[in-house]
C-alpha cells in the first residue's frame, strides 16, 4: 500500500513540474505574466538577496587573528650535526695495592683531594721496618770499613784485590738496602698523580692481594668528551673549532674545543672518534651526559626567517605573507637551517613580513592584527 502511495505521489509531482514548463513556455511567446510565476520570482529574488547581505555581513563581522610577524632578512646560518656521549676525566685510574698483607689503616675517602705521592691507604709493615733497619745498619757498617780500606790502600797496608772485596761488599749493602726501602714502600698504597678520589674499596682490617685495587683516581683537568661522527661529518670538523655541549640534567650549554680528530675510521661503525677538551674550571661532572653540537656548514648573508613561521604539510613547506590586513600562503623553497633560522632559497623576498606566531588558524585571505611587543607574550602562552 505504501508503494502505491509513493509511486501515486511521484507520478503527481511530475505532472506539476510539465505543467509548470508549460506555462513558463506560453508566458515567453504571449508576453503574459502570470500571477503564480510572478510571485515565485519575487521570492526568489528576495532570497537570493538575502543571502547575499547575509555573507557580505558574515565576512564583515570576521574577526581579525592577532599574530606576530617578521620581516625576511639577511644572517648567517649554520648547518649542525649532532652527537650524544658522555664527560671524562683526563685520568681515571684505579690505584692497586703493590703488596700483599692486612690493611692496616686507610688515609684517603671518597671525595678527598690528594697530591701526588700522599699515602691513601697503609698495609701492616712492621716486619719490612725491621729489615729496612737492619738493612741500613749493614750498609753503615760496610761504609765505615770502606772508608778505612781508602786509608790503608793509600798507606799500601792492602793490596787492590783486597780493596775491591771491600768495596763490593759495601756495594752489596746499599743494594739491599734499597731493596728493603722498596719492600717497605710497597706496603703503602700512593697517590701516583694530583686527583679527587671517586672510589674506596678497601676497609681496615681487610686481607687483600698484591694487584687488588684500593682505590679509583680521578684528574679532572682537563675534562674532556669523545664523541664518534660518521666520516662525511668528521671530515667537515676542525681542530680548533668551538663546539656547544648541552647537559642532560639541566640543558645547561658548555663550550668546548675540538681538540684532535682520530687520523682512522672505525671498520666496525664507520665513525671517526673526535676528542672535545673543555676549559678549565668547566662546572660539570665526570660520567654526566651531554650533546655535541658540532658545526658542519655556514653561509653568511643569505636570506632566511624563524623555523616558528613554517608551515610543513606533505613535505611541503610554507609561510603565510603578511599584505596589509591579511596574509596569503606562499609556499618556500629552504636550505640550512640553524637552531632558530632557516635559510629561503625560493619563494620570498628580503623586506616582506611573514607570520611566526598566531599562524595556526590562518589561511589565504585572513584577517590579521599585527600585535605589538606587549602582547607577544601573551600570544605566545596560547
Amino acid at each position: 500500500m505504501a508503494i502505491k502511495t509513493k509511486r501515486n505521489f511521484m507520478i503527481g509531482g511530475g505532472v506539476i513540474v510539465v505543467l509548470l514548463a508549460v506555462a513558463v513556455g506560453l508566458s515567453l511567446q504571449t508576453g503574459m505574466e502570470l500571477p503564480f510565476l510572478a510571485g515565485t520570482a519575487e521570492a526568489t529574488a528576495d532570497t537570493t538577496t538575502t543571502v547575499a547581505e547575509n555573507d557580505a555581513e558574515a565576512e564583515e563581522t570576521e574577526p581579525s587573528v592577532p599574530v606576530e610577524v617578521v620581516s625576511v632578512a639577511r644572517r648567517s646560518v649554520a648547518a649542525f650535526h649532532r652527537a650524544a656521549s658522555s664527560i671524562e676525566a683526563d685520568r681515571l685510574v684505579e690505584v692497586p695495592c703493590r703488596a700483599a698483607g692486612r690493611v692496616r689503616v686507610v688515609h684517603a675517602e671518597e671525595g678527598d683531594w690528594v697530591e701526588s705521592g700522599d699515602i691513601m691507604a697503609e698495609l701492616d709493615n712492621e716486619r719490612q721496618k725491621v729489615e729496612l733497619r737492619r738493612a741500613e745498619l749493614k750498609l753503615a757498617e760496610q761504609e765505615r770499613k770502606l772508608e778505612r780500606s781508602r786509608q790503608m790502600q793509600a798507606e799500601e797496608l792492602i793490596s787492590e784485590e783486597e780493596f775491591d772485596a771491600i768495596r763490593a761488599t759495601h756495594d752489596q749493602a746499599v743494594a739491599e738496602r734499597d731493596l728493603a726501602r722498596i719492600t717497605l714502600d710497597e706496603t703503602y698504597v700512593k697517590a701516583p698523580y694530583d686527583g679527587q678520589v671517586t672510589n674506596r674499596t678497601v676497609v681496615d682490617g681487610q686481607q687483600v692481594q698484591s694487584g687488588i685495587a684500593a682505590y679509583t683516581l680521578a684528574d679532572f683537568s682537563p675534562l674532556r668528551v669523545r664523541v664518534h661522527l660518521p666520516e662525511p661529518i668528521a671530515a667537515k670538523v676542525n681542530v680548533g673549532e668551538i663546539v656547544v655541549l648541552e647537559t642532560e640534567i639541566d640543558g645547561a650549554e658548555l663550550s668546548a674545543e675540538v681538540e684532535r680528530v682520530s687520523p682512522v675510521v672505525d671498520p666496525a661503525t664507520g665513525t671517526v672518534r673526535v676528542t672535545l677538551r673543555l676549559p678549565e674550571g668547566a662546572r660539570a661532572r665526570v660520567g654526566g651526559f651531554v650533546k655535541a653540537r658540532l658545526t658542519t656548514d655556514r653561509k653568511r648573508d643569505v636570506l632566511a626567517v624563524p623555523k616558528l613561521a613554517l608551515v610543513e604539510e606533505g613535505g611541503m613547506r610554507s609561510v603565510f605573507v603578511a599584505e596589509a590586513d591579511t596574509v596569503r600562503k606562499v609556499e618556500i623553497a629552504t636550505g640550512l637551517y640553524d637552531e632558530t633560522h632557516i635559510e629561503i632559497t625560493g619563494g620570498l623576498e628580503e623586506g616582506w613580513s611573514v607570520v611566526t606566531l598566531g599562524r595556526g588558524g590562518l589561511r589565504t585571505g585572513s584577517h590579521i592584527e599585527v600585535l605589538e611587543d606587549s602582547n607577544l607574550a601573551e600570544l605566545a602562552a596560547r
